[in-house]
């Protein structure tokens, strides 16, 4: 079973869901929510009463989790994949060691204090000497290069790797809203920025070439 983590006060459901369903054409896969604010209550559609795991288009997602539910679940091991939405400092700062590393931000300055909060309590008894492989998603903006979030964290032993761009669209938010009120993610009319990003996300987690992975985006888009 893959673990991934998504650090990050950026709200970043939708961004999970995209990957999730990119992930599932060929995988079994997982999204456990170990967000502060309970980001995925309601941002999908649910049947009323069900507790536990939640079924939504292809993939499961677990609400309300801790590292408890993660350590239940390897012992089952029916996952291959499990996606990881953390932004609760006290989880983060006990999870185990996973196999991939995402920092979700924005320019946003109360998302990035957040995230550096975040990042503070996660390398707080990690050894100075051990560097983390940290890939970048972020969505970006003209004003700030991208080395501004890189400089906020140079005291963590941090090995960047990766960074995945996109840029605010209308298009995105769109179908941000339309997505939680149906039981299949609509992917068609997200802008190209986001479709790169996400593909090439995508193509990390499953070391994948970008022409497998459109191979893939294009199965998804098609509900096969």
């Amino acid at each position: 079973m893959k673990q991934i983590l998504f650090i990050g006060a950026y709200e970043k459901s939708d961004i999970l869901f995209y990957v999730a369903k990119l992930l599932s054409v060929e995988h079994s896969v997982l999204i456990l929510d170990v967000t502060a604010h309970a980001d995925y209550e309601y941002a999908y559609p649910k049947v009323e009463g069900q507790d536990g795991v939640q079924q939504h288009d292809r993939f499961d997602v677990i609400e309300n989790a801790t590292l408890e539910t993660y350590q239940e679940l390897q012992k089952e091991s029916k996952y291959d994949l499990v996606l990881v939405d953390i932004s609760r400092r006290d989880e983060l700062q006990r999870w185990p060691v996973a196999d991939q590393y995402y920092l979700v931000s924005s320019y946003d300055n109360a998302i990035m204090q957040r995230n550096g909060i975040l990042m503070n309590a996660f390398f707080q008894d990690k050894s100075q000497s051990d560097l983390i492989p940290v890939h970048k998603l972020i969505q970006e903006s003209a004003v700030f290069p991208e080395e501004v979030i890189q400089e906020t964290f140079t005291k963590h032993p941090i090995d960047w790797k990766e960074s995945f761009i996109f840029y605010p669209d209308e298009r995105d938010l769109e179908s941000k809203y339309m997505n939680q009120h149906l039981s299949m993610l609509h992917t068609k009319k997200l802008s190209g920025d986001l479709k790169s990003a996400l593909q090439r996300v995508a193509s990390q987690i499953l070391g994948m070439t970008a022409k497998e992975v459109k191979g893939l985006w294009k199965q998804a888009e098609r509900g096969k």
